[in-house]
Formats: C-alpha cells, sequence, structure tokens
C-alpha cells in the first residue's frame, strides 16, 4: 500500500468523540439520484457503507449551484471551515465539477466509525472547522454606541380598550348609584 493510500484510509476512519470535521467527496452519480439521495438517511448510509447516520449532517450537491461562489468559499463561509486548510487544496476545490458531498462528523453522533464509501464517490479532503472565537468589531459610528432610552411602556390596543370599558363601567356605576339613590 502506497502512503497516499495509506492516509486516505485512515481519513475514512472517525474516531469516538469527532466533532467540527468536514469530508468532501465528489460523487460520480445521475442528477436524479441525487434528488433521491437528499435527507434519505437510508440511501445516504447505503452510499457511505455505514449502518446509520443522521441525514441532517450530509449535505448534496451539484457545484453548478455554487456558480460565482466556488465550493473552497462556502466550505470555509457556509461551513466554517478553517480558511488555512482550504488555502492549501483551494484551487483544486474550485475545479472541481458535478455533484458533491460534504460530510460533518455530527452525521455520526459522535460514534467512532469507519466509512466504506461506494466506488462513485471519492475522497477530496478532510477539514477542520473554525473554532476560533467570534470577535465584534466596535461600530462604526458614534451614534450607534450607547443604550436605547428607557421611555414608558408602549400601551397595546387591547389594554387601552380595557381600561377605557372600566372607565365607563365605573361612571355607569356611579350614575346608577345616583339614580337609584334618590
Amino acid at each position: 500500500m502506497r502512503q497516499g493510500d495509506s492516509d486516505a484510509t485512515e481519513r475514512l476512519v472517525l474516531p469516538e468523540g469527532e466533532r467540527h470535521v468536514l469530508r468532501v467527496f465528489a460523487l460520480n452519480l445521475p442528477a436524479a439520484d441525487l434528488t433521491r439521495l437528499r435527507g434519505n438517511a437510508d440511501l445516504l448510509a447505503a452510499l457511505l457503507g455505514v449502518e446509520a447516520l443522521d441525514p441532517s449532517g450530509v449535505e448534496v450537491f451539484d457545484l453548478a449551484d455554487l456558480a460565482g461562489l466556488g465550493l473552497a468559499a462556502y466550505l470555509v463561509e457556509g461551513n466554517g471551515a478553517a480558511e488555512a486548510q482550504i488555502a492549501a487544496d483551494h484551487d483544486r476545490l474550485d475545479a472541481l465539477t458535478g455533484a458533491v458531498m460534504i460530510l460533518h462528523s455530527a452525521a455520526f453522533g459522535g460514534r467512532a466509525t469507519r466509512l466504506h464509501p461506494d466506488p462513485r464517490l471519492r475522497l477530496i479532503g478532510t477539514y477542520g472547522e473554525d473554532l476560533s472565537p467570534v470577535r465584534f468589531e466596535p461600530l462604526p459610528d458614534a451614534a450607534a454606541r450607547g443604550l436605547l432610552p428607557q421611555g414608558r411602556p408602549v400601551t397595546t390596543d387591547m389594554r387601552r380598550a380595557a381600561r377605557i370599558t372600566a372607565v365607563l363601567l365605573f361612571l355607569a356605576a356611579i350614575a346608577l348609584f345616583l339614580l337609584l339613590g334618590r
């Protein structure tokens, strides 16, 4: 077995507790099969050679759907892949055509899993998600800083109607008391 073959085989084993890892596969399937695959746990599991998976952790689509964006940018911006890892394969990812499958490790719920993919799948790459903390930039305009003024609570129409009704009933009760009291 060549060194590259060993690496590819190791990348098809998901260790117990694996999280935040994406595997990208090229798919050699007709368009009609792509439609049937989306969200179908049994078909996806059979294609990957596993007993079960959560289909919400698998994306299947034609790369033509990413026109103007490209797969590399989609992995970074749409899936949170680490930009440094994608940069090494950027040109190769964007040169792909046809259908792809993005397999999130979350599809296996942290269970150790060995993939036995159908020959129509070809592993393109394995990428970690960017786990750096989210940074918030300061707001650009001084007018956008500070707290909103705390005014009186907004009175809803229902509340206003209830208050008016209560006042009218009170006035009617007083008028009735005055009429009957004479």
